[in-house]
């Protein structure tokens, strides 16, 4: 499953992607993506969320384009996001593979994982 969102910024392209490569460690901006939730009714817990430590294969820096790709491995979430910043917006461009029960446990992920990271550019671009 693809999925791309675009969030509006003010600041100066470079400037905005310095910032997001600054934030990349910071837990007060990416906080959302670092909470447990519950997912099933025996109460076991799964981190719902992109930016889990355990899952990052790799961080990829790409200073022409402007963009910084996240690779993650195992898992129902595993797959790629990438922020690419564009004349005024920051582009989030992902892709989830979809496989068999976890379908419907990936599509409310995903739905997760867009709100977190808009929610997190709004921690890091104030209006």
């Amino acid at each position: 499953m693809r999925i791309q969102y675009e969030f509006h910024v003010k600041e100066q392209q470079y400037d905005a992607y310095q910032k997001i490569i600054e934030s990349l460690d910071d837990v007060k901006i990416w906080k959302g993506h670092l909470s447990i939730r519950r997912i099933d009714q025996n109460n076991r817990e799964s981190i719902l969320a992109f930016r889990n430590k355990k899952q990052i294969e790799w961080v990829g820096k790409n200073k022409e384009n402007l963009s910084v790709m996240i690779k993650y491995g195992d898992g129902p979430l595993a797959g790629y996001q990438i922020f690419q910043v564009a004349d005024g917006s920051i582009i989030i461009k992902g892709n989830v593979r979809l496989r068999g029960a976890w379908i419907l446990f990936t599509r409310f992920a995903i739905s997760h994982i867009i709100e977190g990271e808009v929610n997190a550019l709004r921690r890091l671009f104030p209006e």
